[in-house]
């Protein structure tokens, strides 16, 4: 015991006129403080000064990946309601409508997969790319004429010009007076000859009742004539391979129906809409390793 408590024993503060502090003992090792400050001051440090991504999307797979969808769909909902009407001014009424007349018979295509990757610098899959494609195709599809900021955007991502794109798929009779077109289906392709005549139709130099057995293939050949009702107006020579009677069949219909929108193109919507010129891509699915067929597997033995 200090001699200091000894004293205030014996003499009562309030005797003496001696104010003694109040003792508070706490335990404290200088190693233990050192240690706890420098580690609470090395965080504040790390936290203060650590550079931190820009990017919200920064700790996922593809961050410019992500950003470019997130900024494509904010653009898209910010524009969701826009009126080109409220853009125009009474003044220059007529003027935009002039320029907007050309404006809207545009149709924007986008740049192919590796192209669209060269650009952004980032490897992108098919699924990705569609993905990009579906945004951009959504913006494309605003009310005409478009916001200078959604045309500024899709710039970048244009494939090519559609004058250039209606120039290239141009095509005119030959000097016979014949269409040509090719069609494709499965694993068959098709060339046709298409010429004005008295309906008459020929598969590798054979008659059409000779060539396909089932009527159903015949139905599929003789679908775009039918459905125009030009069946006796035309002849129709046709070179096959590949394939079976299904394959060969459909793929006669679909350069039939090419080769009908080269002599009449005002037959397009019928053509469309019975199927006639859209390229059917379905294919059958490849054999995986390790498997019976394509989805089916061996039957699996425990013992």
């Amino acid at each position: 015991m200090s001699s200091l408590l000894k004293l205030a024993r014996v003499l009562p503060a309030t005797r003496v006129g001696i104010q003694i502090p109040a003792l508070s003992i706490t335990k404290r090792f200088a190693s233990n403080f050192h240690q706890q400050h420098n580690a609470t001051s090395t965080q504040d440090d790390i936290l203060q000064y650590r550079e931190k991504p820009e990017s919200l999307s920064y700790f996922t797979g593809n961050f410019k990946y992500n950003d470019l969808l997130i900024e494509l769909d904010a653009l898209h909902k910010r524009f969701a309601n826009y009126k080109p009407i409220d853009a125009i001014n009474a003044t220059d009424l007529s003027s935009q409508l002039l320029t907007s007349e050309s404006v809207e018979d545009k149709v924007y295509s986008w740049k192919l997969r590796d192209k669209m990757s060269e650009l952004l610098s980032i490897p992108l899959t098919t699924s990705q790319w569609r993905k990009i494609t579906s945004h951009l195709t959504a913006l494309a599809s605003l009310p005409k004429p478009l916001p200078p900021s959604v045309v500024s955007i899709l710039g970048p991502y244009q494939r090519f010009d559609n004058v250039n794109q209606q120039q290239a798929k141009t095509q005119n009779l030959d000097e016979y007076g014949r269409a040509y077109a090719a069609g494709r289906r499965k694993e068959s392709s098709a060339r046709c000859y298409l010429v004005q005549g008295e309906g008459k139709i020929l598969v590798n130099g054979m008659e059409l009742d000779q060539y396909f057995q089932r009527s159903v293939d015949r139905n599929e050949v003789t679908l775009p004539l039918d459905v125009t009702e030009t069946k006796d107006n035309y002849n129709a020579w046709i070179i096959v391979k590949g394939g079976g009677t299904t394959g060969q069949a459909q793929a006669i219909k679909h350069g039939l129906g090419k080769a009908l929108l080269i002599h009449n193109e005002a037959l397009k919507p019928t053509l469309r809409k019975a199927g006639c010129i859209t390229r059917d891509p379905r294919v059958v699915e490849r054999k995986k390793e390790g498997q019976k067929g394509a989805r089916a597997k061996y039957t699996w033995v425990k013992r």
